[in-house]
Formats: structure tokens, C-alpha cells, sequence
């Protein structure tokens, strides 16, 4: 009697089981008619969509005496269509580029909803990939600018000297916000004299960024600042006794500052006039030979080396012109 009262209440709780996960797993499809903007047979054919998504995932679709309700609605405007799908516990969004996109959509949104997956990799496959998803993503238009300037500039050691000035680059403008890649700018004093004071000052490539303070209009002032990679040479002239010139050298990063004007920016050529300052983050070893007075032989003795350390900054006024290259 006993062993007959434990099996008849296993098989009322397997039932009972049986019918809970029969009556949890009725699920209806329904279409905010308030809120969609689809036909009817447009909202059928969705309905009808969403039903077999729901189904793959495991859940039985009725039409009446449901215990869980899927609601879906479409708003549109032109080919796109912003599609929602709420659920028992969650609501999904995404993008549709027209009706034949809408079944892919449909698949990740039920996918999403049914696992608890986010929107995205996890419940994409090879079959599902959206129109949206398959564009090239969009980008905000930049304006492309390659310029060539020269100029006049001033290089600061023991003393000062003043020489040409030019650099070449590629500006990318934003707005107000702007890119510049510049490459062999450079700053030349040579007197052509081995005996003369002379020097050189280089950044072989420099990014900077920019900021405009009146991006729209057809003028605008604008300044910044970045990083270069350079190179420093300085010559001094023979003092006392020494027979050669002091020379030496440097190379490393460098800060820029950049301050300037640049006009006709409602056309496709630019001019703009600019004023650079380079901070080396780097000494300029200078080096000093120094020979005693010759032996009674003739000969003179091996000379004396002095090193000195010479910090080199340096500042250039250039007029710019740039021609712009339109990518759209």
C-alpha cells in the first residue's frame, strides 16, 4: 500500500510538471498596432517571422491562451526601420535597412532575448549578419590639406642665429579640431666659412594638434603642440689659441609649440602664416680641440678635448600655402 501511494504521487508530480512546462512554453506574437507603422500584410508576414524565431529557440507559438506574450513594432522612415521587440523580462532594439533586412534582425533580437546575450557577436552566425551591419561604418568628414611653407627663423645657443626656414606637411581639419604630420622641417645658417659660427636645426617628422578658435568662418586663428624627432648641429668660431672651430651635436624627441593664421579656408588652397617654437628635449655636445705650442722638435703634442653641453632651442616665422584634397 505504501510502495503504491509513493509511485502514484511521482506520477502526479511528473505531470504536473509536464503541464507546468507545456502551459510556461505557450507563447503569443503580438504587434503594437499603436506604435508600428508597417501594412497589415507586412505586420502578418513579421508576426509570422518572429513566431518561427521563437520557435528554433525552443518555445511553442499559439494564437490564443498564451502564459508569455512577445510584442513587436516598426517605425520607419525611408528604407529604415527601427524594429522592438519586448519580451517577458527584456526588450531589444536594432536597425533594419529595409523589409529583406528584417529577418536577420528578427533572429539576433529573439536570440537575444531568449539567451540574455547582448546585442552582438554572441548571437551573430554566418546567416543573421544585417544590411547595418555589413555597411562600412561612417565616419565624419575631414578636410585633407598638404602644404609647403618657408620662412625666417632664429636658433639660441651661446649666441643667435638667424637663417632660412621651410618644412613641408599634411593637415587633417575638423573644425575646430585639426592634425598636422609635418616632415623635414628645417632651419639653416650657413656661412659657408669653416672658421664662421654656423648651425642647423631639423625635425624630420613632427605630429601636432591643433585647435581653431573660429572653425566656420574663412579666417581663423588657431595654435598647438606635439612631439618631433630632430636633430641640432652647432659650429662656433676658433677662440684663443685653438686652431679649430668648436662643433657638435644632438638628436631626440623635441616639443613644438604652434601659434598662426590661416585665411581662405572656404576654398580649396590655404595660406597661413605660422610661428613654430622647438624645445629639444636633448643637449648639443660641443666639442673644443685644443693643441699646445709645438715641441722643440717641431711637432705639436696631442690635443686637449673639451665637451661642453649647449641647450639649443629655436623659433620660425613661415608663411604657409596648402591646396586641400577632397575625399568626398
Amino acid at each position: 500500500m505504501h510502495t503504491y501511494l509513493v509511485r502514484s504521487a511521482l506520477v502526479a508530480m511528473m505531470l504536473t510538471a509536464g503541464a507546468a512546462r507545456a502551459a510556461s512554453a505557450q507563447t503569443c506574437v503580438a504587434i503594437d498596432e499603436q506604435h508600428d507603422m508597417l501594412s497589415p500584410d507586412e505586420r502578418t508576414a513579421a508576426r509570422l517571422l518572429v513566431a518561427k524565431q521563437i520557435e528554433l529557440a525552443g518555445q511553442r507559438v499559439v494564437e490564443r491562451d498564451c502564459t508569455v506574450t512577445y510584442t513587436l513594432s516598426h517605425i520607419r522612415l525611408g528604407t529604415t526601420i527601427i524594429v522592438t521587440l519586448s519580451g517577458p523580462s527584456a526588450s531589444r532594439e536594432a536597425t533594419a535597412l529595409g523589409l529583406d533586412d528584417l529577418p536577420a534582425v528578427y533572429s539576433q533580437m529573439v536570440r537575444s532575448i531568449t539567451t540574455g546575450q547582448p546585442m552582438g557577436m554572441g548571437v551573430l552566425d554566418r546567416t543573421n549578419v544585417s544590411a547595418t551591419q555589413d555597411l562600412p561604418p561612417r565616419r565624419v568628414f575631414s578636410e585633407g590639406l598638404w602644404y609647403a611653407r618657408v620662412g625666417y627663423g632664429s636658433l639660441f645657443g651661446q649666441s643667435t642665429d638667424n637663417g632660412a626656414a621651410f618644412g613641408f606637411g599634411y593637415r587633417a581639419e575638423f573644425d575646430r579640431l585639426g592634425l598636422d604630420v609635418s616632415f623635414l622641417n628645417g632651419q639653416l645658417n650657413d656661412s659657408g666659412s669653416y672658421h664662421a659660427p654656423g648651425s642647423s636645426a631639423w625635425s624630420l617628422i613632427k605630429l601636432q594638434a591643433l585647435y581653431f578658435t573660429n572653425p566656420t568662418a574663412n579666417r581663423s586663428a588657431y595654435f598647438g603642440g606635439g612631439l618631433s624627432y630632430g636633430r641640432t648641429e652647432l659650429q662656433r668660431p676658433a677662440a684663443g689659441g685653438d686652431f679649430f672651430p668648436a662643433t657638435g651635436r644632438g638628436a631626440g624627441l623635441q616639443a613644438g609649440l604652434t601659434a598662426g593664421y590661416e585665411i581662405a579656408r572656404v576654398t580649396s588652397a590655404r595660406v597661413f602664416v605660422q610661428t613654430d617654437v622647438t624645445l629639444p628635449f636633448y643637449d648639443v655636445h660641443l666639442e673644443t680641440y685644443s693643441y699646445p705650442q709645438p715641441q722643440s722638435s717641431g711637432r705639436y703634442g696631442p690635443p686637449t678635448v673639451t665637451v661642453e653641453r649647449q641647450y639649443a632651442p629655436s623659433v620660425a616665422v613661415s608663411v604657409g600655402f596648402g591646396w586641400q584634397r577632397r575625399t568626398r
